[in-house]
């Protein structure tokens, strides 16, 4: 089983004067970060138990170009990749220099997606975290609003279809300034839920899984995303159906984003 891999939100920082509410927009442009995940967890099959530990580099490119009043064309390129650990033998060549080009509200809501294909499991999970690279929030943040989103659908996962649920809880805690820029900080709570089943290399399974994360984002007053932090722990059960056999994951990811100056 190979660690599932996330990419989500925020660097704690010093905190300065607070301002009001503000009417921030992504602004068009062209930014890169450093993205870095490591991932530790436990298996458990018929077989027995085992640890394992996951190391993710990236770098990523992300443009951001208006083509309406309500929408941007958000293009994020995996510019660099490197696996250690537990998937150092996965095949995620063909990802260096894919284009991820996603159409987006203003404040980064999602409403389409396209993503170059990939039938290895640890790219596709990885093609999956950088479409959902931009973070999404309220058109007028101020400190101490607080905000919740609930999004529902189906999504396909190594071969399986699964209902998803995500709830999402927001609070602006206070303002900061990142490299002398001037930016909010978003804190974030998510808790995930799914399930379903498929054919994975043709054997018949169902899968549910559930996950909570804590962590925050930073967008400055001008419009620019300034990075993220987040710890997240995932557990998951995969029962192969023709065998009665259960295999079941419990693992930790902690994921830093940050721009590169």
């Amino acid at each position: 089983m190979i660690a599932r891999v996330t990419l989500l939100s925020s660097v704690l920082l010093a905190a300065a004067t607070p301002v009001g509410a503000q009417g921030i927009e992504y602004a068009d442009g062209t930014t890169r970060y450093r993205v870095s995940t490591t991932t530790t967890g436990s298996q458990t099959t018929p077989l027995g138990s085992s640890n394992f530990e996951l190391g993710v580099q990236q770098q990523i490119t992300l443009s951001v170009a208006r083509q309406a009043k309500d929408t941007l064309l958000a293009t994020v390129t995996l510019d660099s990749i490197s696996l250690t650990g537990a998937a150092s033998v996965a095949d995620v060549s063909t990802l260096r220099g894919a284009k991820f080009v996603s159409l987006v509200s203003p404040t980064g809501r999602v409403y389409s997606t396209k993503a170059p294909p990939n039938p290895d499991p640890v790219a596709s999970q990885l093609a999956e975290g950088i479409t959902r690279f931009l973070p999404a929030y309220r058109p007028n943040l101020r400190q101490g609003d607080t905000w919740a989103d609930t999004a529902t659908g189906k999504v396909m996962q190594q071969g399986m279809e699964l209902d998803r649920t995500v709830v999402s809880n927001f609070t602006v805690e206070h303002d900061t300034t990142i490299g002398g820029v001037r930016a909010l900080k978003v804190a974030r709570v998510t808790s995930v839920k799914a399930a379903g089943s498929g054919t994975p290399q043709g054997t018949p399974v169902s899968m549910e899984s559930s996950s909570t994360s804590n962590g925050a984002f930073y967008v400055s007053t001008k419009g620019v995303f300034l990075g993220a932090t987040s710890n997240d722990d995932v557990n998951l059960k995969l029962k192969i159906l023709a065998q009665g056999a259960e295999i079941s994951l419990k693992q930790n990811a902690r994921t830093r984003i940050e721009p590169i100056q």
